[in-house]
C-alpha cells in the first residue's frame, strides 16, 4: 500500500482489512497453544522413554542393543521437542488483555492484537478528520462571501486544523504496520532458526516426490493451450492445411488435459466437472469433424443440384449440352467429381457417422490424415456430367440440401464455440503473473458446490465438493 494510503475510504475502513492487520490473534493464540501441549508431550515420552531404560537389568547384548535404539529416539523426540517449542513460542499461546510496549518483543499472538489495537485508534481518529475536513469543505464551496471573508477563514483554518489530524492518523497508521511487520519478522526469523538448528535432518526430496502437482500444472497449461488452439482453429478453418493442423493440435492439448485432470480428479486436487468439461471438449472434435464434413457435402450437393437445374434449363433452351455445361459450371463455380454422387444420395444419408462421435473424436489417425490430405490432395478436374454420377431427377431437392447445409453449419459452430467458451472460462490462473481476465475460473463458484464440485474416489479418498470450500 501506497504511505499515502490513497483510495482509502476512511468512513468504510475495518482495522482487519488485508491492506491493514488482517488475521485472528486468538486463532493464533489457539494454534499456538496446540503446538506447545505437543511440545510437552513429546517431552513428556521422551522422559518416560529415558526412565524406561535407565536402571539394572539391562546387561545384555539385547538388551544394550534396546539402550542404544531408545537413546536414538530419545535424541530424535528431544530434537523435535525443541522445534515445536520453539513454534510455539513464536506463536504465542494466549492474548494478554493489557496493552504491550511497542518495543517488547512478543509472541505473534500478542503483538498481532496490539497492531490491531494500534489501527483501530488510528482508523478512529482519520474517520473522524476525514467526516470533519469534509463537512468544513463542503461549507466553505457553499460560503456566499469572498475568499477573505472571515467566516470563510475560519472555515479553512478548521479543514486545515481537520487535514493535519488525519496526516497524524496516518502516521499512526504508518507506525502500526511498521510494528506489524517487525513483529512478524521476529516470528518467522524464530520458527526458521528452530528448524534449521535443532539437529533435524528432512528426507531429501527429488522431482518425482511431487509428480501430482506436476500432473495439475501439464494439465492447465494444457488446457489453457488447448483453449488458444480452438479458438484459433475456430477463426482460421477457412484457411487450407492451417486449419487442419491447428484442429489437431487443439486435439492433443485437449486429450493432455482430459488425462491430466482425471489423476488430479482422482487424487483429490481437482474435480470431476473439470473432468467432464474436458471430455465435452474432446468429444466436441468428432462433432465438429462429422458436422463440418457434412456442411460441405451438404453445400457442395446444393450447389450441385443448382448447377444440374441451370444445365437442363439452358438445355430446354436449346443450347447444346457442351456448351451448357460450361455455362453451368462458370455460374456456379461446381468443378468436382463427387457432386452427382452426393445428389444420388440425396440429404437423409448425409450424417451416417454422427452415433459415432467418440470414435471419431479419438481417432488421431483420422486428424492426420485429414492435414495429408488439405496438404497434398489436388483439385478433381472431371466435370458435373461425369458418366454414371448423374442422379435421377426424382431424387433432387435443393432446398433440402440447402437447408442440411446451414443446420450443420450452426451445429458445427456450436460444437465448437461452447465447449471452447465452457473451457477458457474454466482456466483459473495457476501463476501469479497469468491474467485473471483470461482465466476467469467461472466455475468455481459450482466447484465449493456439495456433488458438483466433487472428487476423489468415493469410499476411499473422496469429497462432495473442492478442498477450501
Amino acid at each position: 500500500m501506497s504511505d499515502d494510503f490513497s483510495g482509502v475510504d476512511w468512513q468504510s475502513a475495518r482495522y482487519d482489512d488485508k491492506k491493514f492487520t488482517p488475521g485472528d490473534p486468538y486463532e493464533v493464540a489457539r494454534l499456538g497453544k496446540r503446538i506447545s501441549d505437543t511440545a510437552k508431550l513429546i517431552q513428556e515420552q521422551a522422559t518416560k522413554l529415558h526412565n524406561l531404560v535407565d536402571g539394572n537389568g539391562w546387561d545384555s547384548d539385547a538388551g544394550r542393543e534396546f539402550t542404544k535404539k531408545t537413546a536414538e529416539t530419545v535424541g530424535l523426540l528431544t530434537k523435535s521437542h525443541k522445534r515445536y517449542a520453539a513454534a510455539g513460542a513464536a506463536l504465542g499461546s494466549s492474548v494478554p488483555d493489557e496493552p504491550i510496549a511497542d518495543q517488547a518483543r512478543g509472541n505473534w499472538a500478542t503483538a498481532l492484537h496490539h497492531a490491531q489495537n494500534l489501527v483501530r485508534t488510528a482508523l478512529k481518529k482519520a474517520k473522524a478528520a476525514d467526516a470533519d475536513g469534509s463537512n468544513y469543505q463542503k461549507q466553505i464551496d457553499q460560503h456566499p462571501g469572498p475568499d477573505d471573508h472571515p467566516d470563510k477563514q475560519k472555515l479553512k483554518r478548521q479543514k486545515d486544523a481537520a487535514d493535519g489530524d488525519l496526516d497524524a492518523a496516518k502516521k499512526d497508521l504508518r507506525h502500526a504496520l511498521e510494528y506489524r511487520d517487525a513483529q512478524a519478522g521476529y516470528a518467522k526469523a524464530a520458527i526458521r532458526d528452530a528448524l534449521d538448528h535443532d539437529g533435524l535432518k528432512d528426507p531429501k526430496h527429488h522431482w518425482w516426490d511431487n509428480w501430482k502437482d506436476w500432473v495439475a500444472e501439464i494439465g492447465h497449461w494444457a488446457g489453457a493451450i488447448a483453449g488458444v488452439l480452438c479458438v484459433l482453429a475456430l477463426l482460421l478453418s477457412w484457411v487450407p492445411i492451417l486449419g487442419e493442423v491447428l484442429g489437431a493440435l487443439a486435439l492433443l492439448a485437449s486429450v493432455v488435459a482430459l488425462v491430466c485432470d482425471t489423476v488430479s480428479a482422482l487424487d483429490g486436487k481437482g474435480t470431476w466437472l473439470d473432468v467432464a468439461i474436458d471430455a465435452i471438449g474432446v468429444l466436441s472434435f468428432g462433432a465438429g469433424r462429422i458436422l463440418g464434413t457434412t456442411a460441405k457435402e451438404a453445400a457442395i450437393a446444393a450447389r450441385g443440384s443448382s448447377a444440374l437445374k441451370q444445365f437442363l434449363t439452358l438445355r430446354e433452351l436449346g443450347v447444346s449440352a457442351k456448351v451448357a455445361a460450361k455455362s453451368a459450371e462458370a455460374l456456379t463455380g461446381v468443378k468436382a467429381g463427387k457432386i452427382g454422387e452426393a445428389l444420388a444420395k440425396g440429404p437423409s444419408s448425409l450424417l451416417p457417422r454422427m452415433r459415432s462421435i467418440v470414435k471419431e473424436s479419438l481417432d488421431f489417425k483420422a486428424y492426420a490424415n485429414d492435414v495429408r490430405v488439405a496438404v497434398t490432395k489436388a483439385a478433381e478436374d472431371d466435370g458435373i456430367l461425369a458418366k454414371g454420377k448423374l442422379p435421377k431427377l426424382g431424387e433432387l431437392s435443393d432446398s433440402a440440401f440447402k437447408g442440411m447445409a446451414h443446420s450443420a453449419n450452426r451445429l458445427y459452430l456450436a460444437s465448437q464455440t461452447l465447449p471452447t467458451a465452457a473451457g477458457i472460462l474454466n482456466l483459473s490462473p495457476l501463476e501469479s503473473w497469468e491474467p485473471s481476465t483470461l482465466e476467469p475460473n467461472f466455475f468455481d463458484g459450482l466447484k465449493h458446490t456439495p456433488g458438483l464440485g466433487a472428487n476423489g474416489i468415493p469410499f476411499y479418498n473422496g469429497h462432495l465438493k473442492v478442498s477450501g470450500g
